[in-house]
C-alpha cells in the first residue's frame, strides 16, 4: 500500500497515496471515483485488485456492473427518520438485556448526527414573537418523540442530537460537521482520510459543494451503517457537466439551480452520480455549489459533486474553521489527487455542457422544479395549468393570487448572498413603505442561527420584518409542507374557485407539498419571493407593474426594487456581509476535529431546567456542556445505560 506523509502544521499526517495505487491514467478518473478508491483501499485491501480492474473497465466502457463496498464516516439523520431507528434499536438493547446480555455492547460505531429541523410549522407569521409561538407549538406536539431522541443522547454514544432552533440538517452540515477532510489515530498514527457520509433525506448531496462525498438512502440502510455494516452499490456511472464563462450580474445560484435542473432532467439524468468540472467551476463560491448540490434529486442524480480546491478552503474559513485545519484539508487533498484543476478533462459516461453566461433569472412551476420559466411566463404557465384564463376581480382576492411567500429551505438560506440579496430588496420595499396585500403569508426561515446573526449585523434583518418577513423559525417549514394555516380570506376564495399559488425559494413545488389546499407553486430565489410578494398576484409583466411613486412622481416599478439587489452582488455590501459572516464571534468555533466547540454550543432542549453547578473547576480544554436535566425517558429495560 503506497503511503504518503504530510507535515502540514508540525505534525506528521499519513494520507493514500492515491495516483501511486492506481497507477497511469488516474488523472482520468472522476473525483467520485478517486474517493471511492480510497475508501475501498482503506477499508477492505483485500479488494483494492478488483477495485481497481473495475475502474479501468470503468474508464474503457464508462460503466460497470461491479458491486462495491462503501464505507461512510458518519450519519446525518432528522427527527422523522429517526426515531424508527432508535425505536428498533430500543426494541433490540431490550431483546439483548432479557437473554441476559448488555444492551449497552449494541451502540453505533460511528458518529450520528440527527437535527431537530422537519417539525416546527409556520402557525404564526409576520410578527416578532412568531419563532417563539412556533417553538412552543412544536414542543408541544413532539414531546413524546423528543424524549425519545433526547434518550438517545444518553445512552448511546456517538449519537449527537442537534435541538430544535439549531437549524436544518443539511445547513449544520455544511456550517459544523462538515471536515472536508477528517483525522483518525490508528494506534497512535494519525491519518487522513476524506470525509464521506450518508444521510437519511435526499437533500443530503448539499455537501457535495464543499468537496464531501454524500448521497441520501433509506432508513433502514442507514441503521445497518449505524452498526459497521457498509453501503452496497454498483460502481456508478458518473455525467460529467462542465461549467464554463460566469454567471451575470444579478444572476443568483438560485437561478442557476433551476436551470440545472431543467437541464438535466432533459437529459433524462435517473440516479447517477453527477460531477461539475470546468473552468467555470472556479467562478463559483462554495454557497453557489452547495444550492446547486442541494437540488440533485430534484435533477434526478444521486450526487452533484464538486471537487475540493481554493473555493472549498474559503468556505472553511468564512464558516470558523481553525487556520490549521483548512491548511491541513489543503494540503491533503492535494497529495490524494483529490484537488481540482479546472482544465482537467476527467473521463465521464456523458458531459453535458452549460454556459453560466447563459442563466438569466428564472422561475420554476407551477407544478415541477424542473419546469423553468422566465419572470413573465408565470402567469400564463399558471392559467394553463389551472385550465381557464384568469378572471379580473378589482374587489378582492385577484386571481393568480400569491398565498405564500416563503423564504426556507436549505437549499436557498444557507448562501448569505441570497439572504442579503433578498434583505436589499426587502430595504428598498421598506423605504417606500411597501407590504404584501394582506393575503400573502410570509414568511422567513433561515438554515441555522448564523444566517439571523448576518442578517442582523448587517442592518438587513429589521428591512426584512418590516415587510413580513420575520423568522417564523430554523427548520424546513413551508419547504416540507409545514407551512401552518392559510390567510383566512385568502383560504375561502381558494374554496370558491381562485387560483391561488405558492411562491418560494425550495426546492419542491408538487401539486399539495407546499400547502393541502394550493395545487401549484412556482420555486425562486429569495429577492425575488420578496420582490413578487408586494405584488400579491403572478402577472404578464411584473418586473414593470408599478408598485409605488418617488418624491418627483416617477413610477416605481418591481424591477426598481430589485436594482439594488442586483447592483450590489459585485459590490461592498455583499462583500461586507460576507466578511461579517467570517468573523470568529459569527459562528460557532470549532476544535480539532472540525465539530463546534462546547464552550460555543447553542442551548439544549428548550423548555427544560438547567441543573445547578457544584464543584466547578476550571480546565485546560472546554468544559462539557451545561446541559438540561435528562427528559424521562418511557420505562424500558433497554435504555439502562450500564
Amino acid at each position: 500500500m503506497h503511503v504518503v506523509k504530510l507535515s502540514p502544521q508540525g505534525g506528521t499526517v499519513r494520507a493514500l497515496d492515491l495516483p501511486r495505487i492506481f497507477g497511469c491514467d488516474f488523472d482520468e478518473l472522476p473525483f467520485v471515483h478517486r474517493i471511492l478508491l480510497e475508501n475501498v483501499a482503506r477499508k477492505d485491501a483485500k479488494r483494492l485488485p478488483s477495485m481497481i480492474a473495475a475502474l479501468r473497465g470503468w474508464l474503457a466502457d464508462s460503466t460497470s456492473e461491479t458491486e462495491i463496498a462503501f464505507h461512510p464516516s458518519r450519519v446525518l439523520m432528522h427527527d422523522t427518520t429517526c426515531v424508527p431507528a432508535l425505536v428498533d434499536i430500543a426494541a433490540m438493547r431490550d431483546a439483548i438485556a432479557e437473554a441476559g446480555g448488555d444492551p449497552a455492547s449494541l451502540t453505533p460505531v460511528l458518529p450520528v448526527d440527527v437535527s431537530v429541523d422537519h417539525s416546527v410549522g409556520v402557525d404564526m407569521y409576520g410578527k416578532p414573537q412568531s419563532r417563539a409561538f412556533n417553538m412552543q407549538r412544536e414542543m408541544e406536539r413532539n414531546s413524546e418523540r423528543y424524549r425519545l431522541m433526547k434518550w438517545a443522547t444518553t445512552a448511546l454514544p456517538g449519537v449527537t442530537v442537534h435541538p430544535p432552533g439549531t437549524g436544518i440538517m443539511h445547513t449544520l452540515n455544511l456550517e459544523q460537521l462538515a471536515t472536508v477532510i477528517r483525522l483518525e489515530d490508528r494506534s497512535g498514527e494519525i491519518w487522513a482520510t476524506p470525509d464521506t457520509l450518508i444521510g437519511t433525506d435526499s437533500h443530503t448531496p448539499m455537501i457535495n459543494g464543499i468537496g464531501v462525498l454524500a448521497w441520501g438512502v433509506g432508513g433502514l440502510e442507514a441503521e445497518s451503517v449505524f452498526f459497521g455494516f457498509p453501503v452496497t452499490i454498483r460502481l456508478p456511472d458518473v455525467v460529467g457537466v462542465r461549467l464554463t464563462g460566469r454567471l451575470s450580474p444579478g444572476v443568483l445560484s438560485t437561478d442557476l439551480a433551476l436551470d440545472v435542473t431543467h437541464l438535466l432532467r432533459r437529459h433524462k439524468i435517473s440516479g447517477e452520480f453527477v460531477e461539475f468540472f470546468g473552468p467555470g467551476v472556479s467562478t463559483l463560491t462554495g454557497g453557489d455549489r452547495a444550492v446547486i448540490a442541494n437540488m440533485a434529486p430534484e435533477y434526478g442524480a444521486s450526487t452533484g459533486y464538486f471537487p475540493i480546491d481554493g473555493r472549498t478552503i474559503d468556505y472553511l474559513r468564512q464558516t470558523g474553521r481553525a487556520a490549521e485545519h483548512c491548511v491541513m484539508v489543503e494540503a491533503v487533498a492535494r497529495k490524494m489527487g483529490l484537488w481540482f484543476d479546472p482544465d482537467a478533462e476527467p473521463r465521464y459516461s456523458q458531459i453535458i455542457e452549460l454556459d453560466l453566461a447563459n442563466v438569466r433569472p428564472l422561475l420554476a412551476g407551477p407544478r415541477r422544479p424542473q419546469d423553468k420559466l422566465g419572470l413573465t411566463e408565470a402567469a400564463s404557465a399558471l392559467e394553463a395549468a389551472a385550465g381557464r384564463p384568469f378572471v379580473e376581480n378589482t374587489d378582492g382576492i385577484p386571481d393568480g393570487a400569491i398565498a405564500i411567500a416563503a423564504i426556507t429551505s436549505c437549499t436557498n438560506t444557507s448562501d448569505q448572498r441570497l439572504l442579503a440579496a433578498a434583505g436589499l430588496v426587502a430595504r428598498k420595499a421598506n423605504r417606500l413603505g411597501l407590504r404584501p396585500p394582506h393575503w400573502v403569508k410570509t414568511s422567513l426561515a433561515p438554515g441555522s442561527p448564523s444566517a439571523e446573526l448576518f442578517l442582523t449585523r448587517s442592518g438587513l434583518l429589521a428591512d426584512l420584518e418590516a415587510t413580513g418577513f420575520d423568522i417564523v423559525g430554523h427548520g424546513c417549514t413551508t419547504c416540507i409542507g409545514n407551512s401552518g394555516p392559510l390567510q383566512p380570506d385568502m383560504a375561502e376564495a381558494i374554496a370558491n374557485g381562485t387560483v391561488a399559488a405558492a411562491l418560494l425559494s425550495g426546492n419542491r413545488n408538487f401539486p399539495g407539498r407546499v400547502h393541502p389546499s394550493l395545487q401549484f407553486g412556482f420555486l425562486a430565489s429569495p429577492p425575488h419571493v420578496v420582490a413578487l410578494s408586494m405584488i400579491g398576484q403572478f402577472c404578464r409583466d411584473p418586473l414593470n407593474v408599478t408598485v409605488a411613486h418617488s418624491v418627483d412622481g416617477s413610477a416605481v416599478c418591481i424591477r426598481d426594487l430589485l436594482l439594488p439587489m442586483r447592483r450590489s452582488m459585485r459590490s461592498c455590501e455583499i462583500s461586507r456581509g460576507a466578511r461579517i459572516l467570517a468573523e470568529p464571534s459569527m459562528m460557532l468555533r470549532r476544535t480539532r476535529r472540525g465539530l463546534p466547540s462546547r464552550r460555543h454550543r447553542l442551548q439544549p432542549f428548550p423548555g427544560t431546567k438547567p441543573r445547578p453547578i457544584s464543584d466547578a473547576r476550571l480546565l485546560p480544554s472546554p468544559a462539557p456542556p451545561i446541559d438540561s436535566e435528562p427528559m424521562r425517558p418511557i420505562r424500558c429495560s433497554c435504555w439502562a445505560t450500564t
